[in-house]
């Protein structure tokens, strides 16, 4: 009964930023997005078919455990990627609390068949300790990996898939739905919803069984 009441918390904590973002908040840096309905709902977002480069660099989970980035943390599996910084107070933990919910619409599937990657964007401040503290406030489960390493490599990982800002601070709120042994990949702009990156991430299971893994 606790660990409900703390899942609804957690909703609770992300409905308000959302909230809060569509009152003080302009459209995103490099994407317009829709303002959010009077509930705290977001409503649909622009997205669309992008290619990226995913650098094999090692980096650092939260646990501190060394991992590169397209070998270990991306392979073959069906990711959704998201940007953060641990010290954000706005948008942030708006990005985090759709996470949050999407771990639970998720269910059995995550990390089984889908992983969720939050890459920090200020990797000098956000040191593996830190990522685990934060991981811990949205309930993470396995599956929910978060991301931190040499600034010179997490830059040159968020460059390769589109989500690098010079000053970090301004980064921008968007994610990444991909397929990482088809090559498939979908950015949404802005705060789109769990259903929708839900929606896409079935897309992608359901086209991966009506094709044969390539040999």
């Amino acid at each position: 009964m606790m660990r409900r009441e703390s899942r609804t918390a957690v909703s609770a904590r992300a409905l308000a930023a959302l909230a809060l973002a569509a009152a003080l908040a302009g459209p995103p840096p490099f994407a317009r997005a829709e303002e959010a309905k009077g509930s705290g709902t977001p409503k649909e977002v622009p997205s669309g078919s992008v290619t990226v480069r995913l650098h094999d660099v090692p980096l650092l989970d939260q646990d501190g455990r060394k991992v590169r980035f397209q070998g270990d943390v991306i392979g073959d599996r069906i990711v959704v990627i998201d940007t953060f910084f641990t010290t954000c107070g706005l948008i942030c933990p708006i990005l985090g609390g759709i996470f949050a919910d999407l771990q639970e619409q998720l269910g059995d599937r995550l990390e089984r068949e889908v992983r969720l990657i939050s890459i920090t964007v200020d990797p000098l401040t956000d040191i593996p300790p830190r990522l685990k503290k934060y991981a811990e406030q949205w309930e993470a489960r396995p599956g929910w990996h978060f991301l931190t390493g040499e600034k010179k490599a997490v830059d040159r990982v968020l460059e390769g898939i589109g989500m690098y800002s010079p000053d970090f601070a301004d980064h921008p709120p968007a994610f990444l739905v991909g397929d990482g042994r088809e090559g498939k990949w979908t950015r949404f702009y802005g705060f789109a919803s769990p259903e929708r990156l839900k929606s896409r991430v079935e897309e992608l299971l359901a086209e991966r069984r009506g094709k044969a893994p390539a040999r």
